[in-house]
């Protein structure tokens, strides 16, 4: 549990909440008022050092639709062929136990036919196609989401998000006695 203190213009706040420890660095809050302070030990203060960290808000107010454009083709591409080499796993594993015999029975008996097959390369080509379409479709959704979240930023102010600065944590200096 670290206890941060900001003051802003308009008054002080205190929060407290649970941060993850890095490694290489420590967070300790003050010590109790009962409770006695640690015996000092050279070989301890060296191993951890307090650090003293900030909580800042930040408020996102624009997302630019050319970067939302490259993050989400790369993404759904990256999907894209996720699921493109899934199903291909899985309909050489279905041949290979003889599933799809069995589903092509199946439907040629549901359809009063004499025989009835499945084109796997048919298939393999409207998946594809369907992904593709997928593909480029939301793309384009990321991009026009962007530039709606940027409208909406525009009207109310935008998306304010609290964090806490490790990066220019400073170490806390030495409290001796």
């Amino acid at each position: 549990m670290v206890t941060l203190s900001v003051a802003k213009g308009h008054g002080a706040y205190t929060s407290t909440m649970t941060v993850e420890q890095t490694p290489g660095v420590t967070f300790s809050a003050p010590p109790a008022a009962s409770a006695p302070p640690p015996p000092p030990n050279r070989a301890r203060r060296a191993q951890s050092k307090a650090v003293q960290a900030r909580q800042v808000q930040r408020v996102v107010t624009r997302l630019d639709p050319w970067s939302m454009l490259r993050v989400s083709l790369s993404f759904a591409f990256c999907l894209w062929m996720i699921i493109v080499v899934a199903g291909v796993l899985l309909w050489q594993g279905a041949v290979v136990t003889g599933s799809i015999g069995k589903v092509e029975d199946f439907l040629a008996q549901l359809l009063a036919e004499s025989s009835f097959t499945i084109d796997g390369i048919k298939v393999f080509e409207g998946a594809a196609v369907a992904g593709f379409v997928l593909f480029v479709g939301g793309a384009l959704f990321a991009v026009v989401t962007s530039v709606l979240f940027n409208l909406i930023a525009g009207a109310f102010g935008g998306l304010r998000f609290t964090v806490v600065e490790l990066e220019t944590a400073q170490a806390a200096p030495d409290q001796r006695s």
